[in-house]
């Protein structure tokens, strides 16, 4: 009587090896789905973008509450660029955070929002919930979403005064980050 594990494969081959390898495999992709599921989107991911150092993609549209907006018009301030959904964690954890950002920045600094992958509803409901006074423009064709090159949310980008996108950030912020690198923006344009 031959021990299980040692069964005879057609051709010959051992089963053990083979079972041993597909079980690792199988929890080595367990791991990674494990680690995927419960990243927190981390605070600080600053990423990479082609759009970093370029003029902002235009954002002009309709707000949730049915006013004209246009990104062009908030030159000479700084805009933070939030995408977010109502289904998602993260942005829920992070919002907060733009409040209180918007709140220091009244007179220097505007917040905007726009729904990725969400309803109408949905986002409405995320602000009536978690506050936020600040333009939320609708994307119903992603155009915005394209146009910036969203992967998933929350991903944020900073414009300077000028109207250049001066970072992107993959993740859950702060008002603090925010602040740090506004603050590092202008000592680097204080130096020169």
């Amino acid at each position: 009587m031959t021990d299980a594990a040692e069964e005879e494969l057609p051709g010959g081959a051992s089963g053990g090896p083979v079972r041993m390898a597909a079980v690792v495999a199988a929890l080595i992709m367990i791991g990674l789905v494990i680690l995927l599921w419960t990243r927190d989107g981390g605070t600080d991911f600053a990423g990479q973008s082609p759009l970093i150092n370029q003029v902002v993609p235009a954002v002009a549209g309709e707000t949730l509450e049915g006013e004209p907006f246009d990104i062009d018009d908030a030159r000479g301030k700084w805009v933070v660029v939030n995408f977010f959904a109502s289904w998602c964690v993260p942005c829920e954890q992070e919002h907060p955070e733009l409040v209180e950002f918007a709140a220091r920045h009244v007179d220097d600094a505007l917040v905007v929002s726009i729904p990725f992958g969400d309803t109408e509803e949905g986002a409405r409901a995320f602000f009536e919930e978690l506050g936020g006074d600040w333009p939320v423009v609708k994307d119903p064709d992603a155009e915005f979403a394209v146009k910036f090159a969203v992967l998933r949310p929350p991903e944020t980008f900073v414009v300077a005064p000028s109207g250049f996108v001066v970072n992107r950030y993959q993740g859950r912020i702060t008002a603090d980050l925010l602040d740090d690198h506004i603050a590092q923006l202008l000592a680097q344009v204080d130096a020169s």
